[in-house]
This record gives structure tokens, C-alpha cells and sequence, in this order.
């Protein structure tokens, strides 16, 4: 799943000048140097360029580099505010914990980028417009064959997502493509896109649940207070009282339970997550995943 959120805002409402804010401060601070210093040595930049190999696009510096922000855990960080523990949800496993009281607008932890799932459909629309005004029009539309081989590759091409690892993350411990979006079902592992939040229209970092000893990094563990909702709804159920009804339900439960929510950090760079209410020290940090997310919950 992808985690869709209501705004992409980089600035959340309500004061935040305690701990979290200083290390936001920071933090900002080193991946606005950090960009610079990708920009201005292109060599770092390739171990993300030779994982588009497979790709027919050609990345800008500036994608590139975003990507390598986005999928590095930064060392170091003095961000040790919460904890992983049993959640406080039935069936939801692990969850997230506060270890300190964290005031609303505070920055709580980061959402790991162990894997970026990229959706350039939005940046080829973008070239294609630009590209049509370049052309002349024409009307003769027997000039393209729909059922071309060669448009149909294009097409696909066009719509494909593309999974990018962070160089962090050891070669054995990376999935397979149909793994990250199906999961292992010998191994009862779950689809990694389950662990997925939207940073913007193009990018979606992806938490690896092993990677679980950085509280700096723990936002993948967050869950959604409301999620029974839509897990306990059946068909008949659904058909009874309709699915606009559930949706409304779920929402408004969702977002009285949830205290955080997940907020791009420098521009996109990275993704955090901040109170969106006072949370007291050993209160479970939750947010709320969204319709899109549980309508696609398999089982759901």
C-alpha cells in the first residue's frame, strides 16, 4: 500500500520549539548541504543512477539526488524519542511508543526510505506537454497504430513503477520486485509497499520492518487506530450501509484516534513524522493511513 496523506505541506500547525524542532532544524540543515554537495560531485550520485539501468527514462541530476536523500538513513541523528513495542491495537503487531513527552508540532521521529517506490507518470506527462507545444498539431490519427507493438511498450513503459534501494541496505536483505509488491507468503511476509507512505505525487519511501534498531528512523512502525473498521467490514455489511457511509466513519475515527502525521522535511528530501496533538511519555503514536490504503488491504 501507499500511504496517501491530506497535504504534502513541509510546515505543520502548532508551536514546536522543544527537541524535535532543534533536530528538524539540524537535519534540514545537513540535507540542504548534503543536496548541494550531490550536485556539485555527480560521482556520488551513481549508485542510484545504475539502479535505472532497466529504465528507458534518463533521471535529472536533481531527481538523482533527491532519490539518494530520500533513501538514506542519515547517522548520527539525536532522535530518540520513541520506542517499538506490542501495540495497544488488536492484530496490529508492533507499534509505535512514546518515550518522552513530545508536544504537537514536534518532530517525533523519520520514515525510513530502505526502498523508494517511484511513479514517473506524473514527470512524463509533464515532458509530453512540454513536447507537444513543440510540435506541430496534426489531425490525422490513422498515423498511429494503437495496436503497434512498439506504442503498446511505450505505453507500458510509461506507467511503470520503479523500486529504488537505499545503498544501506545490504544486497541479501533486498527483495525482488513481485516481492515487494506481493509479499512472501511461505515466509508469512507482507508486501513491503504495506509499509509505504507518500512523500509526493512522484515518490513513496518504503520502511523494512528488519531494519528496527534506529528510533531515529522508526515512523514505518505507526499504525492506524481506525483500521478495524474497514477490516471488520464485510460485504453485506458494506452493501447494507454503503461504502460512502464506511469511508466517513472510518475518517472520523481515524483522525480523532491518530496524534501524528507524516510531513516532507527540506523541500521532499526526507519525511517525518510530528505530533499533530500533545503525546504523553508511553502513549502509542498513531496516524491515519487513509481510505485508498484499506480499500486496497487484501482481506479488507
Amino acid at each position: 500500500r501507499t500511504i496517501h496523506h491530506s497535504s504534502v505541506d513541509s510546515i505543520i500547525d502548532g508551536p514546536s520549539n522543544g527537541n524535535g524542532d532543534s533536530t528538524l532544524t539540524k537535519i534540514c540543515h545537513i540535507l540542504q548541504n548534503l543536496q548541494k554537495d550531490l550536485l556539485a560531485n555527480p560521482s556520488k550520485l551513481q549508485p542510484i543512477l545504475e539502479q535505472h539501468d532497466d529504465d528507458d527514462r534518463e533521471p535529472t541530476p536533481n531527481e538523482l539526488a533527491k532519490e539518494t536523500l530520500l533513501s538514506t538513513r542519515l547517522p548520527n541523528l539525536l532522535l530518540n524519542r520513541t520506542c517499538t513495542g506490542p501495540s495497544t491495537i488488536e492484530g496490529a503487531g508492533r507499534g509505535l511508543f512514546a518515550t518522552e513527552d513530545i508536544a504537537k508540532g514536534e518532530l517525533i521521529t523519520c520514515y525510513p526510505g530502505d526502498a523508494l517506490l517511484c511513479d514517473y507518470s506524473e514527470l512524463e506527462e509533464e515532458d509530453f506537454d512540454e513536447d507537444d507545444e513543440e510540435e506541430e498539431d496534426f489531425d490525422d490519427e490513422e498515423d498511429i497504430d494503437f495496436e503497434d507493438d512498439d506504442y503498446c511498450d511505450e505505453e507500458a513503459d510509461y506507467i511503470e513503477e520503479v523500486v529504488l534501494w537505499g545503498e544501506h541496505v545490504d544486497a541479501t536483505d533486498r527483495l525482488e520486485e513481485d516481492e515487494v509488491f506481493d509479499g512472501i507468503v511461505d515466509e508469512d511476509l507482507p508486501p513491503l509497499t504495506s509499509y509505504a507512505a507518500t512523500v509526493d505525487d512522484v515518490y513513496s519511501v518504503m520502511g523494512m520492518p528488519i531494519l528496527d534498531n534506529n528510533p531515529a528512523y522508526y515512523s514505518h512502525f505507526a499504525n492506524d487506530g481506525a483500521g478495524h473498521i474497514a477490516i471488520q467490514t464485510g460485504v453485506a455489511d458494506a452493501a447494507r450501509r454503503g461504502i460512502e457511509e464506511i469511508i466517513s466513519s472510518y475518517v472520523s475515527e481515524s483522525v480523532e484516534l491518530s496524534n501524528a502525521r507524516h510531513k516532507p522535511i527540506a523541500d521532499g528530501l526526507h519525511l517525518g513524522t510530528f505530533a499533530s496533538k500533545d503525546i504523553k511519555k508511553g502513549e502509542e503514536v498513531m496516524v491515519t493511513y487513509g481510505p485508498d490504503y484499506w480499500m486496497n488491504f487484501e482481506g479488507g
